[in-house]
């Protein structure tokens, strides 16, 4: 058979929710599979309701998409389980070993794949600002013994010792969290987010008392002015020294590069402190991965197309564009700058669990926001607080 040269080229449509700059280095990045396959034409779709997209195309079993984006692994799992999914297997052998494991485990059912993934985000702990740490001759704190007397040190100074963005709530979830895993591990982390644990358990309550008393004890500055702290306006702020740590995910890497301030030399990035010597540390992360829909309208071009998404070229040019951490482990590491390094890292080392209060039952996590801003506000009330988020959590887990 013959091709002709006119022949229209095939054009894939991609779903997903990337918009702003994410979404246009994405753009850029696809030109260049256009410009290996000349035959293929990409029309990216952005997705304001990406799911409910999703849901309602796959009900009617006639997708008009070929490639759609999605963060979330649980709902990829229960698409596959119901054969919505192209299952995934021949492109995750074409990269035998070279995938992040932790990355594919969620998206396993049995022995099938039903998603790859494209791209990984993580929160891999404190973020401090280095020239307050070597002005005052402190080392970043390793247990936290350390982290409270580092704390008094920079509160004597003026400097504000760790920022929350607590007015905006979701932060506190992500600290909660980092304190969660040093107390009772991976399992803990994981038995809370299935609530086969309580929320007033004994190693929980732990938690809870930790974050009392870095409140009590001024690392979290005046808890009135604490609760107004937008999170953005902190990244800022750690820059410039005025607060010397920060808790926050892997994209605070750009946004301070953003505004001048050199990794490495300016700031730096540490696990969160040992409080329980004896927990395995883990590490929040999760990601973005690619499915293909039964009924794809181009599914050859598709599998070809996610072949290359999953693959090292592709994820070396969004890594190079920065903000963006690759799931595929033959990206090298001269493309990253040295913290996104450190934290792909730790990415490979350690285990990840996926993020607790994303993978609540949708209506508990504000709640899970709302009590802990409670706690920012009044950290006495510890044991109260505990106590409600036990009572939603038996309603919203039984429902």
């Amino acid at each position: 058979m013959t091709h002709s040269t006119s022949q229209k080229p095939v054009e894939v449509v991609i779903y997903g929710q990337w918009g702003g700059v994410e979404g246009q280095n994405f753009q850029n990045a696809l030109k260049t599979y256009e410009k290996e396959h000349p035959n293929v034409k990409i029309k990216y779709v952005i997705q304001s309701k990406l799911r409910d997209a999703v849901l309602t195309e796959l009900a009617t079993g006639s997708p008009s998409f070929d490639i759609a984006i999605l963060p979330w692994p649980a709902l990829i799992k229960e698409l596959g389980q119901k054969n919505q999914l192209e299952p995934m297997n021949s492109v995750v052998d074409a990269y035998k070993g070279d995938i992040m494991e932790n990355l594919l485990e969620p998206v396993k059912v049995g022995d099938t794949y039903y998603a790859v993934p494209i791209k990984a985000w993580a929160k891999p702990g404190i973020w401090y600002n280095v020239h307050d740490f070597e002005k005052y001759n402190l080392t970043p704190p390793k247990t936290l013994d350390d982290l409270k007397a580092d704390c008094k040190v920079f509160e004597q100074h003026g400097i504000q010792p760790m920022a929350s963005g607590a007015a905006d709530k979701w932060p506190l979830s992500d600290i909660f969290e980092a304190v969660l895993i040093r107390i009772g591990g991976p399992k803990l982390h994981n038995d809370l987010m299935l609530h086969k644990v309580k929320w007033t358990d004994p190693q929980v309550l732990e938690a809870f008392k930790v974050l009392h008393d870095l409140l009590k004890e001024g690392c979290y500055g005046d808890p009135k002015v604490a609760i107004g702290e937008k999170w953005e306006v902190q990244v800022t702020r750690l820059g410039k020294g005025e607060v010397a740590m920060y808790f926050m995910g892997n994209w605070i890497n750009l946004m301070l590069q953003n505004q001048g301030f050199k990794p490495g030399t300016d700031y730096d990035l540490i696990p969160f402190p040992v409080i329980n010597s004896s927990a395995q540390f883990a590490i929040v992360a999760g990601g973005d991965w690619v499915i293909i829909p039964k009924g794809a309208p181009h599914k050859e071009a598709a599998f070809e197309l996610a072949k290359w998404l999953a693959g090292p070229e592709y994820q070396k040019i969004m890594v190079e564009q920065k903000g963006y951490l690759a799931p595929n482990l033959k990206v090298p590491k001269s493309a990253y700058d040295a913290v996104d390094a450190k934290i792909v890292d730790m990415m490979a080392k350690y285990p990840v669990v996926p993020d607790l209060d994303d993978n609540a039952p949708s209506g508990f996590q504000p709640i899970i926001w709302n009590e802990l801003f409670k706690l920012w506000a009044n950290p006495d009330d510890y044991q109260k607080i505990a106590q409600e988020l036990e009572q939603y959590a038996e309603q919203y887990y039984k429902s």
